[in-house]
């Protein structure tokens, strides 16, 4: 087995949808791939907004950064965040999947699931949040986030929780996960000979090491926040 990364999570996403699409066509494909992608961007959200509610805050935006589990690798990511009176300004000008879609041929793949993570994240956590993205790296060269809440301060970054209380996960966890919704849903929607037939895809693309790493999560509840790995 092998840790898993950024690109192996993109090219899971690249399979299911090349699969789907190839199945019931662009539109019918792509309104279950949207489905799958809001379940797995919802349960993050809901991670975090359990975990900021079991602690005691509020579901804020600061709670929402304190809470983020993304533990990304290092020198994939080329951004900035600015911090203005009621707003936090992101803009990213490199991502390790937007490198991963261009190169495995998934810019569908990109143009779809960039279109919606994040907001999908951000309303699993808390739905009466303000959140815009007007635009990604795919469409206009950058991606531009915008989070409104009034407790946001201009040129601070005020956390609740201490750095060694921040609890983050690795890329092998969040690449089990949406492999997990995928294939449950899939599975539901299109049968499991169409997700075996997907999973010749995925190990092709990820090697006999990473289809194993997949593999021994199976069963893992990643609906839990005290269920550790």
């Amino acid at each position: 087995m092998r840790a898993l990364n950024e690109k192996d999570h993109a090219d899971i996403l690249i399979c299911f949808y090349d699969a789907l699409v190839q199945e019931r066509g662009r539109q019918g494909g792509e309104e279950i791939f949207y489905l799958c992608e809001r379940t797995y961007g919802a349960r993050r959200g809901r991670r975090m907004a359990m975990k900021a509610l079991r602690d005691g805050y509020p579901l804020d935006y600061t709670s929402y950064f304190d809470y983020g589990e993304l533990l990304s690798t290092p020198g994939g990511y080329e951004g900035s965040f600015e911090y203005r009176d009621g707003c936090v300004y992101e803009t990213q000008h490199k991502c390790p999947w937007a490198t991963a879609f261009a190169a495995d041929g998934g810019m569908d793949t990109a143009r779809c699931y960039c279109k919606e993570i994040d907001e999908d994240i951000v309303r699993g956590f808390n739905p009466r949040l303000g959140f815009e993205s007007p635009q990604n790296m795919h469409e206009k060269g950058e991606c531009r986030f915008y989070f409104y809440g009034p407790e946001i301060k201009a040129g601070r970054e005020e956390g609740r929780l201490a750095p060694q209380e921040k609890k983050k996960f690795s890329m092998t966890y969040h690449t089990a996960d949406v492999y997990d919704v995928f294939c449950r849903l899939c599975e539901q929607i299109m049968g499991r000979a169409f997700v075996a037939a997907v999973n010749g895809r995925i190990e092709a693309m990820l090697g006999e090491e990473g289809m194993q790493t997949l593999k021994a999560w199976e069963g893992f509840d990643f609906e839990r926040i005290d269920n550790q790995k």
